[in-house]
């Protein structure tokens, strides 16, 4: 939808961002231009970072980024402008689910960006990532998933200003799509009247395609809203209710109250899930408190550029 805006370009998922940031002690000083190559070359040979979802060729985004200012932001953001200018559109965003809980690495590239936050049914995420093959490690891991985003994106709620920060509730935006549209647009800054194109994004022929994506291909539906019902069992219910049911609640998702047992060994397998993922951001805040010291140079993106 926001891609369909005709002043707004966000690619399909890339996956280059949060990598590059924590890595971006190993380029040395952006100031030297064969440094920010060396951030494009390696965008453009990283068969992992989806570049070729950016409207634009490797030696552009190599060309870009050497004209770029000297902070990994502005090399990143100059790749977005390019994909923009390319479809003729004057403003970017990026689009991942990700970042969600990567929303420290986000806000230091990109400290003036406003942030779209998704929330959708715990119970309706997590049958849906499961049948994709999203989830890596089924019911348990994907509600894991659910549970962190929502209290990352809690914590930069508190944070931000109003005019950087906007929760979208998935069941209202595909219940009445055009006022949810409207919103978003009022909080972006967009043209209301790009709203009937943001509409019709599933006739986009640039649309990904395949069996995870076919629900793109059709126009906005509240078809998937109760899907989980016949997705999930009572034991899935009953553990995610029993894990996040507060953050349900908080959130207007009334839990079904089933009573059913949850066996021993998979609220186990939720708790290892959970204290690994844990164990895994404390290595990586200790890293950062390191580069701290280490590495000083400033990473915020200076194009002022619109995101």
């Amino acid at each position: 939808m926001l891609n369909s805006h005709p002043h707004l370009a966000v690619p399909h998922e890339t996956a280059f961002i949060v990598p590059l940031y924590r890595k971006r002690d190993s380029f040395g000083d952006f100031a030297d231009p064969d440094n920010r190559r060396k951030v494009a070359e390696w965008i453009v040979k990283n068969k992992k970072s989806r570049n070729e979802r950016l409207k634009a060729t490797p030696e552009e985004l190599v060309e870009a980024a050497l004209h770029s200012p000297p902070t990994l932001g502005s090399i990143l953001a100059s790749c977005f402008m390019l994909n923009a200018r390319n479809q003729g559109k004057p403003r970017w965003g990026d689009k991942r689910p990700s970042h969600a809980w990567n929303l420290n690495e986000i806000f230091d590239l990109f400290p003036d960006a406003q942030y779209v936050n998704v929330i959708r049914d715990p119970r309706a995420c997590v049958a849906s990532m499961n049948r994709v093959g999203w989830s890596w490690g089924g019911v348990e891991s994907a509600t894991e998933m659910w549970e962190r985003a929502i209290v990352s994106a809690e914590s930069w709620r508190r944070k931000l200003p109003e005019e950087q920060y906007l929760d979208v509730y998935y069941e209202e935006l595909v219940r009445d799509p055009r006022a949810g549209l409207e919103r978003v647009c009022a909080f972006l800054g967009l043209d209301p009247a790009g709203i009937d194109a943001m509409l019709d994004y599933h006739q986009d022929p640039d649309r990904p395609t395949g069996t995870p994506f076919k629900e793109i291909s059709k126009p906005v539906s509240t078809e998937s809203v109760h899907s989980w019902e016949e997705q999930l069992t009572g034991t899935d219910l009953a553990l995610i209710e029993g894990v996040v049911g507060d953050e349900m609640r908080r959130h207007g998702y009334e839990p079904t109250g089933t009573r059913v047992p949850v066996p021993k060994e998979r609220m186990k397998a939720f708790r290892r899930i959970r204290s690994s993922r844990t164990k895994q951001a404390r290595k990586r805040r200790l890293v950062e408190v390191k580069r701290m010291v280490t590495y000083r140079r400033p990473a915020a993106d200076q194009t002022r550029g619109e995101a």
